[in-house]
């Protein structure tokens, strides 16, 4: 583990262009680059172009001390000396979950910025973590993150959660394909694919049920409520039904589509009327319950703050709490076919679901981490959840591997 006593804390860092929730490398990079006692000593990817065009983004092309240090060499990236912690932005799972695997058996401190590796196998990287004495830990930035602040937030004042999740930007479509957003892309410099994950309800899907799982929250039902609601209608809706809203059970975790995007957000209660008096002098509202708004997440920029984390604070942004509460499976677009090699999140061929974690074990469903690249082995229809028994998982899959020493545990 990093014992902090010196001024720069060395970093190595393994990513694509984006990550599978659509951060972007780049911007990290070049802030990194900007903080004094932060030192980048590797930029790794299997590409040597696509660490260039990280480079090229981060607008650090032209130093000769990056570089330098960006290379396509998986082995000569870990073993790079005197390093403190290793990020992985990289948005192919199984790329990631080497590294991830890699760096954590040579005892280094890791921040997962891959959410497709954390719903599948976060509970096996925690573990191996703690067995070889470092820390692992998903990135700040994103929602999860920034849920679970105003959720600790809540839990050490005493505060009753009733419901706690993010705003998602954009209606729900679980059907769509990059296709459907090709000039969008060019306009907004993000990829087809991330923004079809988007749209589909993936990215939601995986970030809720990475924070589910952290704080042992459930989701309220399989792929949550989802409602159409802006921040003031988030207490009326985000409550018990009877009282009126949605809920059957509390606290869960769950998201809405309106003008919260891209904040995140807290519902919550106490039992002490003194409180709800004073919430009520505060201009809080009349209770009994009560919104916690917190109207932005800063993606990559806020990352640095998880190395801050580990380097100084010793523990871990955010990860699995105990167990697995929600796992993220993959509901057909379309139409598969027998013998078809399913593509990616955000692609053609699904749409992130999210289930509660026992339920899906019951049922056999296949996480989504053991989906992406699998071949069918029958005719799956639209709208259907593929289960372990629907694919054939080829020979040599570490994720698949890992799965099985996970479920062990």
């Amino acid at each position: 583990m990093l014992e902090h006593n010196k001024d720069i804390i060395n970093i190595i860092l393994a990513g694509s262009i984006e990550t599978d929730t659509g951060q972007k490398t780049s911007t990290l990079v070049e802030q990194l680059h900007r903080l004094d006692n932060i030192c980048i000593k590797g930029i790794y990817n299997s590409d040597i172009k696509e660490a260039n065009l990280i480079l090229e983004k981060a607008n650090l092309i032209d130093n000769q001390e990056y570089k330098s240090i960006i290379m396509n060499d998986v082995d000569t990236f870990l073993n790079k000396e005197d390093i403190d912690i290793v990020i992985v932005t990289e948005t192919d799972s199984r790329v990631a979950v080497d590294i991830i695997y890699r760096s954590l058996n040579e005892k280094l401190n890791v921040i997962n910025m891959n959410a497709v590796s954390e719903v599948t196998l976060g509970r096996m990287f925690k573990n191996l973590a703690n067995s070889n004495n470092v820390i692992y830990s998903v990135g700040a930035g994103d929602e999860p993150a920034a849920t679970l602040e105003l959720i600790r937030f809540c839990e050490r004042l005493g505060l009753e959660l009733v419901c706690s999740g993010k705003g998602k930007n954009n209606p729900l479509n679980i059907y769509c394909t990059p296709a459907d957003f090709e000039e969008k892309s060019e306009i907004i410099n993000v990829s087809p694919q991330s923004i079809s994950s988007f749209v589909d309800g993936t990215k939601t899907m995986l970030e809720m049920a990475i924070l589910s799982n952290a704080t042992g929250f459930p989701i309220d039902r399989p792929g949550m409520h989802g409602p159409e609601a802006n921040v003031s209608d988030l207490i009326k809706v985000f409550s018990l039904e009877e009282a009126g809203g949605i809920l059957e059970n509390s606290p869960v975790i769950d998201y809405a589509i309106g003008d919260i995007a891209p904040g995140v957000f807290v519902i919550f209660t106490s039992g002490q009327k003194s409180i709800i008096n004073e919430l009520n002098y505060l201009n809080m509202g009349n209770g009994p319950n009560f919104l916690l708004y917190k109207p932005y997440h800063l993606g990559n920029i806020e990352a640095p703050l998880s190395i801050y984390d580990i380097a100084m604070e010793k523990r871990p942004t955010l990860t699995v709490k105990d167990n697995f509460r929600t796992m993220v499976t993959a509901r057909a677009k379309k139409d598969l076919k027998s013998g078809h090699i399913i593509d990616k999140i955000g692609g053609y061929d699904f749409s992130g679901f999210s289930v509660d974690y026992m339920d899906a074990i019951d049922k056999n469903y296949a996480p989504i981490g053991l989906v992406e690249g699998s071949i069918l082995k029958r005719n799956i229809a639209k709208d259907e959840i593929i289960s372990m028994d629907d694919i054939e998982i080829g020979s040599n899959n570490q994720i698949f591997d890992l799965w099985k020493m996970q479920m062990k545990i």
